[in-house]
C-alpha cells in the first residue's frame, strides 16, 4: 500500500522525471552501442573528448569531471592506453599525480566520436523547437550545478 503523501501529483512527477531521465539515458546509450567507434564504451569516447578539449588531466580530475570514480577511471584509462588511444605519465615533480593524456592515434577518433554524439543528441531532442532545446539545457545545467541541493556534488559510480 502506497502512502498519500508519496503519491502526491508532486511526488508523481518526480517520478516522471525520473523515468524521462533513464529513458534517455537508454536510448543514448543504445544508439553509441549500435556504432563501433575502435569499441569504445561512451565513457571512454567522452575521456578521449575532454583530454582533446583541455589537455592533459589528472586521473582523479577526470574521475570528477566524468562523474565517475578514480576507480571506474583507473580501468577505463588502462583500456585506452592498451589501444594505444591515450598515455599514463607520471608527475615529474610528484610521481604520486598520474596524468593522463591523448596520443596522436586518439586524436585521430575525436571527430568521429564528436559527431557520432552529436547525432545522438539531434535524435534525441528531434520532437523539440530550438527554443525548447535551449531551454532543457538551461534546466539541466542547471540540475548538474547545484551544489548541494543537485547532483552536482555526487559522482556516479555506474560506467558503460
Amino acid at each position: 500500500m502506497v502512502d498519500k503523501k508519496l503519491s502526491s501529483p508532486y511526488s508523481e512527477t518526480l517520478i516522471r522525471v525520473d523515468e524521462a531521465f533513464r529513458q534517455l539515458r537508454s536510448h543514448q546509450l543504445s544508439q553509441w552501442n549500435k556504432v563501433d567507434i575502435a569499441g569504445l564504451g561512451l565513457t571512454q569516447a567522452r575521456i578521449l573528448l575532454k583530454l582533446a578539449e583541455e589537455g592533459p588531466q589528472r586521473a582523479s580530475a577526470l574521475a570528477e569531471m566524468l562523474f565517475v570514480t578514480s576507480g571506474a577511471i583507473t580501468g577505463l584509462a588502462d583500456a585506452l592506453i592498451a589501444q594505444g588511444l591515450i598515455v599514463r605519465e607520471r608527475g615529474e615533480q610528484d610521481r604520486r599525480v598520474v596524468m593522463l593524456e591523448i596520443t596522436d592515434a586518439g586524436r585521430q577518433l575525436v571527430n568521429t566520436i564528436y559527431n557520432k554524439h552529436l547525432e545522438i543528441m539531434e535524435q534525441l531532442v528531434a520532437n523539440l523547437t530550438e527554443d525548447e532545446i535551449l531551454e532543457l539545457a538551461r534546466l539541466l545545467e542547471k540540475l548538474s550545478t547545484g551544489g548541494s541541493r543537485g547532483c552536482g556534488e555526487a559522482a556516479a559510480d555506474s560506467v558503460e
